[in-house]
């Protein structure tokens, strides 16, 4: 008797936990503002921010899903913000630009000098479209390149999420 009681509250504390966890990864893909003392971005739904410390870029956020086919291997969205220091703002964009294979669209703007453009590049036979926006900050001496990734396939779905990041992304 004693055997099943044990095992009554075992059980019972299993599935507390598997439910405390589930509710929690399931709110790391809820939206979510993150502002540091540099910048701020809103990261949409369907995103995870990971905290990596590690990391070589200062936000990063990606999709749990992954493309299909050929794209298997490959998240359907992402994003990476990189803080460069060592450069100047035309020769990062103009890097930027060289990264890819075609420029859809571009546009300049000033105070603060930005920088948006779209561009496409085949990667492994896989098309992927990247939203840029780069912004220079020219009192901490900093440029600060945004670029948002989507596999070509799921461009629409994506779309609505992706003008949101760029749109709330808006540096210090």
């Amino acid at each position: 008797m004693e055997i099943l009681i044990v095992g009554v509250i075992l059980v019972a504390l299993m599935v507390f936990v598997s439910t405390k966890i589930k509710k929690s990864a399931a709110q790391a893909f809820e939206p979510e503002t993150i502002e540091t003392e540099d910048f701020k971005i809103t990261k949409p739904k369907g995103f995870i921010n990971p905290i990596n410390v590690d990391s070589v870029f200062a936000f990063e956020a990606y999709t749990k899903e992954l493309g299909e086919n050929d794209a298997k291997n490959f998240r359907q969205a992402q994003a990476n913000l990189r803080v460069i220091t060592d450069s100047n703002f035309e020769a990062v964009c103009e890097n930027s630009k060289e990264s890819s294979d075609k420029v859809l669209s571009e546009s300049w703007f000033e105070n603060p000098r930005a920088y948006l453009f779209e561009s496409e590049k085949i990667e492994e036979d896989v098309p992927i479209i990247s939203s840029w926006k780069i912004v220079e900050n020219i009192r901490k001496g900093k440029i600060y390149e945004l670029q948002i990734s989507v596999l070509k396939a799921y461009r629409e779905d994506y779309a609505a999420r992706t003008g949101e990041m760029i749109g709330s992304f808006i540096v210090k």
